[in-house]
């Protein structure tokens, strides 16, 4: 399902989301790539995918000659990785994804001698959005900075109390000081205390959000709130903890 390829990006370089047109595998919608891993967009959820940063840089010595070339011979050039997936649970059949704020820029994929997984004039987003993800619920991805976001849009007439998680792959999972932490076999992922605040025709308010753990599921417990304005539900995944290399992406 991966392919991986040279680029140069830094840890801090704002992540873009690449649209599939059967260069991947037919459950991904889009893919972002970030310095040591990339994060695949599903209709019904995401999937987020680690890799070693000792073998990436192992990999990046013996790109740029800076390691014996025996090296491609021996095991120690494996590039050992780990994955985990989320998926929406209840969550609409027939969303659809609307990208926005695209880039000038587009890539092509010519892999393999079949025409078939060859994709050309791939366009690249900086958001993307689905409408009514759970009813009166929209679910947006974009990212800032070192850290990839993702937010639920509470419109009046929406619940919040039917978004649930299914965290599958993950090692362990945790709350701590607020944050989830999801354990791997390779580093541990934070997503922040997630920030809620309401709009409307007032200024905008902070609402109290707090995440629940039950088996894998994870969910949200809102504080009260007015039910007539639109709520926003904002968790925030932490780049740098699990990519740490501003090494070449492969």
């Amino acid at each position: 399902m991966i392919v991986f390829f040279l680029a140069q990006k830094a840890v801090f370089a704002q992540v873009e989301f690449i649209e599939n047109k059967g260069q991947w595998d037919k459950r991904v919608n889009f893919r972002g790539d970030f310095s040591t891993g990339s994060f695949f967009i599903e209709k019904s959820g995401f999937t987020v995918l680690l890799n070693d940063t000792n073998d990436l840089r192992k990999i990046h010595d013996f790109a740029h000659g800076s390691s014996d070339p025996k090296t491609i011979y021996d095991k120690e050039l494996m590039l050992h990785s780990f994955a985990y997936n989320v998926t929406f649970l209840g969550a609409s059949s027939t969303v659809e994804p609307f990208p926005d704020k695209a880039t000038p820029s587009y890539n092509n994929y010519f892999i393999g001698n079949n025409e078939k997984n060859w994709a050309s004039n791939c366009k690249l987003y900086n958001a993307i959005t689905y409408k009514n993800i759970y009813p009166n619920i929209d679910l947006r991805y974009f990212s800032t900075s070192n850290k990839l976001k993702y937010e639920f849009i509470v419109h009046p007439g929406g619940n919040p109390n039917a978004i649930a998680m299914r965290y599958d792959g993950a090692v362990s999972l945790a709350i701590k000081y607020k944050e989830l932490v999801i354990g791997t076999t390779l580093a541990t992922v934070k997503e922040l205390s997630p920030y809620s605040y309401q709009t409307g025709n007032t200024a905008s308010k902070d609402v109290e959000t707090k995440f629940i753990i039950k088996d894998n599921v994870v969910s949200f417990k809102v504080e009260k709130y007015d039910q007539k304005a639109t709520l926003v539900i904002d968790p925030t995944i932490i780049f740098s903890v699990f990519t740490g290399s501003t090494e070449d992406n492969w």
